[in-house]
This record gives C-alpha cells, sequence and structure tokens, in this order.
C-alpha cells in the first residue's frame, strides 16, 4: 500500500499521493483535487512544510457546536488479512489536525469549550488506539458480505467503468460516511472517489490450516476469516441503548460473517445478533434489570 504525505502549506493541509492531491483550504474550509501529483516546485510556491506519512482520509468531524472541524487522517495500521489478493488493515493510530488555524494557548483562554473540545480530541484518539476495532481495505468491500459483492457484482456490466468501493458499500456498515459527507455531497464527487475510504467498526482476522484425506501427502491450504460489522446507527452503551427505532433500526446489531477460502472457492456462512426488535428499555446497570416496555406512537388498523 502506497503511503500518503501530509503537508501544511500557507492557507491549505495538503494530502499527496504518487497519482493526485487533495487540498483543505484553512480560510474557506473548502476541499478540492488537483488530478496531477505535487511536486517540490509546487511546494515550494505554497511554502509547504512536511506534516506527516500517513495511509489514508478518514473524514472530518465537529465535535461540539461552537468548536472547529477537525480532520482524521490513518497514521499507523497494521495488516490482518487477505481475502483474493485484495489487502485488510486495522487502524493502530490516527492523526488529527484542526481544519481551521488553531491557537490551543489562546483559545483555552478566550473559550472555556476548548479545554473541553481538546479533551474529546484526545479521546478520539484513544477510541482507535486502544480498542483497535476500526478496519478497511482499498480494494475489498468490507461493508458487505460474499454473497451480497457477488449479486452487485452481476448487476454491474463489465463493459461498463468499474464503480468505486465507496459507492458500493453497505449504508449501515460504513462507519465514517457523515465524516466523509462533504465529498460525497460534491456535484462532481467522482474527483473525490480515490479518498472516499470506507471504514468498518468491528472485528476482521484470519487462521490459516491444511485439509485433505488422510492418506494424502500433499494438503491443500484452507484460509478462514472471520468479519464482524457493527451497525452504525443506534449503537449506544449497551444498558442504555436497547430495541428498536422508528426507523427500524435496532440496538447494537452485528453482522459476523464467517469466510472459508480452499482454492480460490469461497463459501460464506453470515449471522446476525442485535437487541430485541421492540420499543423497551432498560434502567440501571444491574445483572438482571427488569425491562421497560415502551408503549408504541403507532396505530395498526386493517
Amino acid at each position: 500500500m502506497d503511503i500518503m504525505k501530509l503537508y501544511r502549506g500557507q492557507d491549505s493541509w495538503i494530502l499527496c499521493s504518487n497519482k493526485n492531491s487533495l487540498w483543505f483550504n484553512i480560510t474557506s474550509q473548502a476541499i478540492y483535487t488537483k488530478q496531477q501529483p505535487v511536486d517540490d516546485s509546487i511546494l515550494s510556491t505554497w511554502n509547504a512544510k512536511f506534516v506527516s506519512d500517513v495511509y489514508c482520509y478518514i473524514g472530518q468531524l465537529k465535535i461540539i457546536e461552537d468548536g472547529i472541524n477537525w480532520l482524521l487522517f490513518v497514521k499507523s495500521q497494521e495488516y490482518v488479512s487477505k481475502i483474493k489478493h485484495q489487502e485488510i488493515y486495522r487502524i493502530t493510530d490516527v492523526l488529527i489536525k484542526p481544519f481551521a488555524d488553531y491557537d490551543e494557548d489562546v483559545r483555552n483562554l478566550t473559550r472555556p469549550s476548548s479545554k473541553i473540545e481538546l479533551r474529546y480530541i484526545e479521546d478520539l484518539r484513544l477510541l482507535y488506539q486502544e480498542t483497535q476495532c476500526f478496519y478497511y481495505s482499498q480494494t475489498y468491500d468490507l461493508t458487505n458480505t460474499v454473497q451480497r459483492i457477488h449479486k452487485y457484482s452481476s448487476i454491474i456490466s463489465p463493459n461498463t467503468k468499474e464503480m468505486p468501493l465507496w459507492k458500493l458499500a453497505d449504508d449501515r456498515f460504513f462507519w465514517n460516511k457523515l465524516m466523509l459527507k462533504q465529498l460525497i455531497d460534491c456535484k462532481n464527487n467522482s474527483e473525490f472517489d480515490p479518498w472516499i475510504q470506507p471504514i468498518i467498526m468491528g472485528y476482521v482476522d484470519e487462521r490459516h490450516c491444511k485439509v485433505g484425506r488422510a492418506d494424502q501427502e500433499e494438503k491443500t491450504d484452507a484460509q478462514i476469516i472471520l468479519i464482524s460489522r457493527r451497525n452504525r446507527f443506534r449503537s449506544g452503551v449497551r444498558m442504555h441503548c436497547r430495541g428498536v427505532d422508528s426507523d427500524g433500526n435496532v440496538a447494537n446489531y452485528v453482522e459476523t460473517e464467517q469466510i472459508l477460502n480452499v482454492d480460490d472457492h469461497i463459501m460464506s456462512f453470515v449471522m446476525i445478533r442485535g437487541s430485541i426488535p421492540v420499543f423497551w428499555s432498560q434502567q440501571g446497570i444491574k445483572y438482571r434489570p427488569p425491562p421497560k416496555i415502551d408503549k408504541s406512537t403507532y396505530i395498526y388498523s386493517n
């Protein structure tokens, strides 16, 4: 996987790959692309200073209502698995930078909410570092099961241009979709396709074993992959988020897929789990707290 480079220019953050670049204008808060690599002359013109190596752009978010937008990048990652030569990585650390000009000392003096904002930013960084539960692949659709991938692959005509992963992603498991809203909502968002990277929250791991008859000297390598995807809708803390919402999303919905890959023949078994799909709630965190069935607001008629 190619490493990208992040620079800080006069009025922009500049994310550079080998083929093109993504620019974040600090003054206007606009994001745009340049369809050619950035060379030393351009960096010199913009007085750009190297900041860090990164692997992909996660998105941007605002922590508090009167705060600023923050840019998130994958700073370090760990190889986890490979499905048909398509690599999957776990995010181990993130780089978080303020979109706008930011003076930490001044903000702490003039705005009491800044300390809260900085604390939340640190909590967000620790979330990625300590939980180790965010995964992505630049070539494999982690948001979809093997069955769903086969279904949409058969629909797409081989004569048409290959669609980017994010346009085929399952909306339920596209964890950073709202963070990429500015790129997705752009009128000419095809320019941003290489920069829109779906990320899932969950778990991915693999094991290898040898299979074959007892009388066979040469065994066949079998790859077993486990992928768990957590739904981004209604994903609160278990004891405080229960039941279903008015859109049909149940709390803490997780889809777990078991994949068996033998001689490039892939088999997949999928299980789902989540909160009981009725309107109910639960008070406290006792071992066996009594559930409370909430009255539905819907009126059913024949």
